[in-house]
C-alpha cells in the first residue's frame, strides 16, 4: 500500500506541481484582490463624494445617458460613501457605433459620474487590468471557453489525493516512534535530508489550508460535472432560476416595472428570517425578462462565518416573484454548496482566512519546488 501510494504521491505530484504553485501564487494575491485594486487605482475607487447614493432607476439613467452603446446588467447596492461603484454593463442591442471594448465602468453612486472603465479579465499592460486579470487566470489560466476551469478541477482531485497519500506516509511504519517527529525538521540536516525535511514539514503544516482548497476546488471546476452530481446523492440540489427560466422574446420587450420598484418588491417577498438581510447587488437579466436583486446577511465574507445571502427574482413586466436562490431558501445540500467559495478564499474566517489562504498560498508554492528538487536530487548524476 504506501508503495502504491508513494508512487501516486511522487508522479502526480510532478504532473501538476506547476499548475498547483501557479494557481497558489496568484491565490495568494486575490485573497487581497479588492484591497491590491483599490492600491493600485485610487482614481477608479474613490470619489471623495460622500453623498448618498442615488436611486437605483437614476443612476442607472444618467449612467446610460452618458454612453448609449451599453446598458447596465448589475450594479452594487451596499457601495460605501466615497467610495465608486464597480458597474457591470453589455452592448445595447442595435446600438451605432464601434463597440465599446469594455464591460466595467466605474461610477461615482452620488452622481453618476463616470471614473474610467475596463474590461474584465483582459491583459491590457496597465494597473486597472492586472487583478482582473491575475483573477481570471487564477480561475482558469486565461484559457478560452472552459477547458482551463476543468483542468484545474481535475488537477483540484489529483491535489486532494495526492496530499491525503503524503498525509499517510508520514505516519510511522515502526511502533514506539511518535508520529510528532514528522512535523519536525532538523535544524544540522543538508542537502537531500534537508530537502526531504522542508517538504514533509511544509506539507503537513500547510494540510489546514490545502485540503479544504482543492476540496473546494473540484466544485469551482467541475462544479456541474462531478460535484453537484455527487453532493445531489445526499439530497436535491435546486436549479438556479436564470437556468430554467425560458428567454424572453427576442428582441427583449421593455421592463414594465422599474429597477428601484423591484428592489422594495424583492424585499417583501424575502424567505421567513431574512428580512434583516442588508441590499447587496441588483441585476436585470433582460434575456430572460426578469430582474435579480440579491441581500446578504450584515458582513457577510468580511466575519467569521457570514456565508449566508439570498437572491430574489422579479418579472419585469409583471412584479410577480420568478424564483428564489439562496441559503434560507435552498436545500440542505443548496447550504452546503454555498459554503464552498468562502472556504476556498478565505472569506469564511474573514480577514483572518484571507491571511491564512495568503500565506497558504506562498507555502505551498514553495512545497511544490521542494518537491521537484527533492525528485531531481534522487534521480541526478551521483556525486564524486
Amino acid at each position: 500500500m504506501r508503495t502504491l501510494l508513494r508512487g501516486l504521491h511522487r508522479w502526480c505530484g510532478l504532473a501538476i506541481a506547476l499548475f498547483v504553485a501557479v494557481t497558489a501564487l496568484t491565490g495568494s494575491l486575490i485573497a487581497f484582490e479588492h484591497e491590491l485594486d483599490a492600491w493600485l487605482n485610487p482614481a477608479l475607487f474613490k470619489t471623495g463624494d460622500t453623498r448618498p447614493a442615488l436611486p437605483v432607476d437614476t443612476l442607472m439613467a444618467r449612467i446610460e445617458a452618458q454612453d448609449g452603446r451599453i446598458r447596465v446588467t448589475q450594479l452594487p447596492l451596499d457601495t460605501p460613501p466615497g467610495r465608486a461603484s464597480e458597474i457591470q454593463v453589455e452592448a445595447r442591442p442595435g446600438a451605432v457605433g464601434p463597440a465599446a471594448g469594455f464591460d466595467r465602468m466605474f461610477v461615482d453612486p452620488a452622481s453618476g459620474r463616470i471614473l474610467g472603465t475596463r474590461k474584465w479579465g483582459a491583459w491590457n499592460w496597465d494597473r486597472a487590468h492586472l487583478m482582473p486579470w491575475l483573477n481570471r487566470f487564477h480561475r482558469n489560466l486565461a484559457l478560452p471557453g472552459q477547458w482551463g476551469g476543468r483542468l484545474l478541477g481535475w488537477v483540484s482531485v489529483a491535489w486532494l489525493l495526492i496530499s491525503l497519500a503524503g498525509l499517510y506516509l508520514t505516519f510511522p511504519t515502526r511502533r514506539g516512534r511518535p508520529w510528532r517527529a514528522a512535523w519536525r525538521m532538523s535544524l544540522e540536516a543538508r542537502g537531500l535530508k534537508l530537502v526531504n525535511d522542508l517538504h514533509r514539514t511544509i506539507g503537513l503544516w500547510t494540510l489546514v489550508v490545502a485540503l479544504p482548497i482543492a476540496f473546494t476546488g473540484v466544485y469551482l471546476g467541475l462544479g456541474n460535472e462531478v460535484f453537484k452530481p455527487i453532493a445531489g446523492l445526499f439530497g436535491p440540489v435546486s436549479p438556479h432560476p436564470a437556468a430554467t427560466r425560458a428567454p424572453a422574446a427576442a428582441p427583449s420587450p421593455a421592463p414594465l416595472i422599474g429597477a428601484r420598484q423591484s428592489v422594495i418588491l424583492a424585499r417583501a417577498l424575502l424567505p421567513e428570517g431574512t428580512r434583516d438581510y442588508e441590499p447587496w447587488y441588483f441585476g436585470h437579466l433582460a434575456s430572460r425578462g426578469m430582474y435579480r436583486v440579491a441581500f446578504k446577511e450584515k458582513d457577510l465574507r468580511e466575519s467569521a462565518l457570514r456565508v449566508r445571502y439570498e437572491q430574489v427574482f422579479i418579472d419585469d413586466r409583471t412584479g410577480g416573484l420568478a424564483g428564489r436562490f439562496g441559503y434560507a431558501s435552498g436545500t440542505p445540500v443548496d447550504r452546503f454548496l454555498v459554503w464552498q467559495y468562502p472556504v476556498h478564499s478565505g472569506k469564511v474566517l474573514g480577514t483572518l482566512g484571507r491571511g491564512l489562504v495568503a500565506l497558504g498560498g506562498v507555502l505551498i508554492a514553495l512545497l511544490c519546488v521542494v518537491g521537484v528538487m527533492r525528485y531531481g536530487m534522487r534521480t541526478g548524476p551521483p556525486r564524486h
